[in-house]
């Protein structure tokens, strides 16, 4: 059994930001536990010590492997990407539009999931936003849409809407793309780390997702999946050098490009982020998803409870499978930015968004942090 239980006294002193602050804002960025800033810091020592050599120690094989455990794929089918956008335009760039094609995805994603998307028009393709209803994305109205609109060919939907936390029922969602022939592109970032995704079980042809939010990673580095039959289908021409079957053959231009996801790491990659990157997946995968998404609700349980009994008004959908580890709410007093500062004097982190206060805890946090929270208020 883990020693990491959610909440233990173990897992907080992973976290040296608990010594002076509550801090609820994974859905912004997380701080660095003491793993992470150990792994980073060991590799530029190592760098420091030694720079540049032809035996460079990088086990990227070992490293995609751990970060595939996380959402349910195949090493194979992992590309280490700096940012959740790089992902998002990697489907956008390299899909197999034509003219008079249409993508469907929503109002209220957040941009990153939104301008890699905008340039498509140019090319006469359609973008179809669905609105939401009472801050959820209702299935028939998917389906609805793609009855409306045959010309649909790619679903592009964030798995947790970053403003409210609703959470997206992703193996509905694939389903249905399956059924009409369209292919599903998931922005993980909001929900990858403190929630259980398969990528297999839930019919996800592509998904993005960077670091530094629930991953707990640094910023830098992140994962970029494609279906592995997919894999042909998405001619984005971003590769380069270390792309191909033959990277140290420097003077041969003519290499063919390995045959997964890799090709689509076309550079050097972010060594330090992506050490730190992995020693937090690997903690993550210690504690258990399933185990950090019963925390986090259950904190939210608490919250909830709390901030309904002072009258303030709860954004997050409430209704079962809806919740993700984000609860937002506002105060129809005071604007959320001024209750974020209210907190944010009070050691107690958290984030405004639009009309709504957001509170996002992780594996660490405990519910003495939940309740300065509710005691601030």
């Amino acid at each position: 059994m883990t020693s990491l239980i959610p909440g233990s006294d173990a897992a907080r002193a992973l976290f040296p930001i608990t010594a002076h602050t509550a801090f609820l804002n994974h859905a912004s960025a997380s701080p660095l536990s003491t793993r992470v800033f150990q792994a980073m810091h060991g590799w530029l020592e190592w760098w420091q010590q030694h720079g540049g050599r032809d035996d460079f120690p990088a086990p990227l094989a070992e490293y995609r492997a751990t970060l595939a455990r996380v959402i349910g794929a195949t090493p194979e089918e992992i590309a280490i990407i700096p940012n959740t956008s790089e992902g998002l335009l990697l489907v956008a760039q390299g899909f197999p539009w034509q003219p008079g094609d249409a993508l469907l995805t929503t109002e209220g994603e957040f941009t990153a999931n939104v301008y890699p998307w905008n340039p498509l028009r140019e090319r006469g393709v359609e973008i179809i936003r669905l609105p939401a209803r009472d801050h959820r994305l209702p299935l028939e109205d998917v389906e609805a849409a793609f009855r409306t609109h045959p010309n649909i060919r790619l679903l592009a939907l964030s798995f947790v809407q970053f403003a409210t936390g609703a959470r997206n029922d992703l193996a509905a969602l694939g389903a249905l793309c399956r059924q009409y022939d369209v292919r599903f592109c998931v922005d993980a970032i909001q929900g990858a780390g403190a929630l259980p995704i398969d990528v297999r079980e839930m019919g996800i042809d592509f998904l993005s997702a960077a670091g530094p939010k629930w991953l707990m990673g640094p910023i830098g580095a992140g994962i970029f999946f494609v279906r592995r039959e997919l894999l042909e289908q998405l001619r984005s021409g971003h590769h380069g050098w270390i792309s191909t079957t033959e990277v140290l053959d420097f003077f041969r231009y003519d290499a063919p490009l390995v045959d997964t996801a890799a090709r689509f790491e076309a550079g050097t990659l972010p060594w330090p982020s992506l050490i730190g990157f992995v020693a937090s997946v690997e903690t993550l995968l210690e504690v258990g998803i399933p185990n950090i998404e019963r925390h986090v609700l259950g904190l939210g349980d608490v919250l909830i409870a709390g901030l309904l009994a002072k009258g303030y008004t709860i954004a997050t959908p409430l209704g079962p499978g809806e919740r993700s580890g984000i609860v937002s709410f506002s105060d129809p007093r005071r604007p959320a930015a001024e209750v974020a500062a209210h907190l944010d004097a009070q050691k107690i982190t958290v984030s405004a968004r639009g009309p709504f206060v957001r509170v996002s805890p992780h594996f660490y946090n405990n519910r003495e942090d939940i309740e300065r929270v509710l005691a601030a208020l």
